[in-house]
């Protein structure tokens, strides 16, 4: 009798573990680029390479984060980014900067060719925040871009971008519209800023 009470806590065990779990939304931040463009540029034959962008830790796993009254930070449970929002990021600022024609040739990190010229990256912010009990939520992207000469190691310029949004739902959803809005906003203020700065 001890062994099949034993036998059924085992069989019972084994089966919730292999219970389906659901699976959580996957979600990808969609930008609409609306990229400044350059009819002149100083820069037109130099290569530009876009360096891995630095992010906190939080950035670099598919954990979709979120913060309470700027002191409580959670997790969403059933949602998660399809990629780590440092490589989707990453992979907006080359269509960026491709499309502000300023350079060129726009490489990547793991390219082999040398470049006259550098753009780090950093990510100050890439959050959706709430307050006020949660009836208020927004987001908030805030990036700065450095451009760098690869050959003489120094500054040509560096300069911060900000966004914030007000989400249109206090949920997972609400807050990937709404970086996403954020992030092309960003977007657009620093290819504005490419443009000037390669005239």
């Amino acid at each position: 009798m001890k062994n099949k009470i034993i036998m059924l806590s085992l069989g019972l065990l084994l089966s919730a573990c292999s219970s389906p779990r659901p699976a959580a939304q996957e979600y990808i931040v969609a930008p609409e680029l609306q990229v400044s463009q350059t009819q002149q540029s100083k820069y037109t034959n130099a290569t530009v390479k876009v360096e891995n962008i630095y992010a906190y830790n939080n950035l670099q796993s598919r954990h979709m984060y979120y913060v309470e009254d700027n002191l409580k930070k959670f997790y969403y449970t059933k949602s998660q980014w399809a990629l780590s929002p440092k490589s989707m990021i990453h992979q907006e600022v080359m269509k960026m900067l491709t499309q502000t024609k300023a350079f060129g040739f726009v490489q990547t990190p793991k390219s082999k060719v040398e470049a006259a010229f550098v753009l780090e990256t950093k990510v100050n912010d890439f959050t959706q925040y709430f307050e006020n009990n949660d009836s208020k939520s927004y987001a908030v992207v805030s990036i700065t871009f450095t451009l760098v000469n690869a050959k003489k190691h120094n500054i040509v310029a560096s300069k911060t971008f900000s966004s914030k949004v007000q989400t249109q739902k206090l949920n997972a959803v609400g807050g990937v519209y709404a970086l996403s809005t954020a992030l092309s906003n960003v977007m657009h203020d620093a290819s504005v800023w490419i443009v000037e700065i390669s005239r």
